[in-house]
């Protein structure tokens, strides 16, 4: 009863919302949900309308954007990579030096005749 429930709950609100969607289409340029009507056709002083200078602006921003986003993964990349060559270096001169103390520090067994 419950997953009846649900799918009808579904149905429902895809009618609804395929009704608006045809209500928009219909409309051509206007909306028609409320709320969103626009009230101006000057495209600098809508949000939704993109005036040439604004449209230059909202790409620079983008590019800025991009170019610093992909220069801070740069950086931070090359500083990951320089501190683990450090951990390979440090990690192998532990081992030689473990390697080393371990060989001097046996003496050899010597038999009395």
């Amino acid at each position: 009863m419950k997953r009846l429930l649900l799918v009808v709950v579904v149905i429902v609100i895809l009618i609804i919302g395929g009704g608006l969607t045809s209500q928009i289409a219909s409309n051509g340029n206007q909306l028609a949900i409320p709320g969103l009507i626009r009230q101006t056709t000057n495209p600098d002083a809508s949000a939704l309308d993109m005036a040439p200078w604004k449209a230059e602006q909202l790409f620079l921003f983008v590019g800025f954007i991009l170019v610093n986003l992909v220069g801070m993964a740069v950086t931070i990349m090359a500083i990951v990579w320089f501190l683990n060559w450090q951990v390979k270096t440090a990690n192998a001169t532990k081992s030689s030096v473990t390697t080393t103390a371990v060989t001097t520090t046996e003496e050899p067994t010597k038999t009395i005749a």
